[in-house]
């Protein structure tokens, strides 16, 4: 049963706690917390439908694909901040896809849900760095968290280049001041008479 487009607050705010998400979660975004653009990738519609009416009230963006093939192919030509892949899926698992996306991006942000969520899926997942690991059916507070984590990277990446831009304009400011003076004292220098 696909959940009802919402357009209010609190019609939302039900929403999202029928769907498992603390009002503290739920507030982060409504208020304008980081909103992230996210690509799952699930082979089972129903599974990969709920997660997106999960997060999109939330106000993350999210493409779904069903291939894992497509998804990759997509991936090189967007801007993902956290990509939420199956294990399990036809023609590539949930591991190749970390693999390729790190070659990829080594920066790339993958989480791993798996309906089979035994300790050696867990642990060839962490050894592939995926970013969190979540047995099926996901956890919407759980994922909720790890999602606020991303979005509070992403902020200080943010402001960690808005900062960086603004000391190369500062720098490029002084440097002017600096050429300046050393022009105002060439100029002076060269009017001293000698004598």
């Amino acid at each position: 049963m696909k959940p009802p487009i919402f357009k209010g607050v609190p019609v939302l705010a039900r929403f999202l706690l029928y769907v498992g998400v603390s009002c503290e979660y739920m507030q982060c975004s409504i208020l304008g917390e980081t909103k992230l653009k996210i690509m799952i990738i699930d082979d089972e519609l129903d599974c990969m439908e709920s997660l997106a009416a999960a997060l999109e009230p939330a106000g993350h963006h999210v493409d779904m694909f069903s291939s894992p093939i497509e998804a990759v192919s997509a991936y090189k030509k967007g801007i993902y901040d956290v990509v939420i892949t199956d294990m399990r899926m036809p023609h590539m698992t949930g591991l190749q896809v970390i693999r390729i996306l790190h070659q990829m991006d080594s920066e790339a942000r993958v989480i791993i849900m798996t309906g089979y969520g035994d300790a050696e899926t867990a642990i060839a997942a962490v050894n592939e760095n995926a970013f969190a690991f979540f047995p099926k059916p996901v956890n919407c507070v759980e994922l909720f968290e790890v999602l606020d984590k991303v979005g509070k990277e992403k902020e200080k990446q943010i402001l960690s280049q808005e900062e960086q831009a603004r000391m190369l304009v500062e720098y490029q400011r002084l440097k002017n001041a600096y050429d300046d003076i050393l022009r105002l004292l060439n100029e002076k220098s060269l009017k001293v008479p000698k004598g």
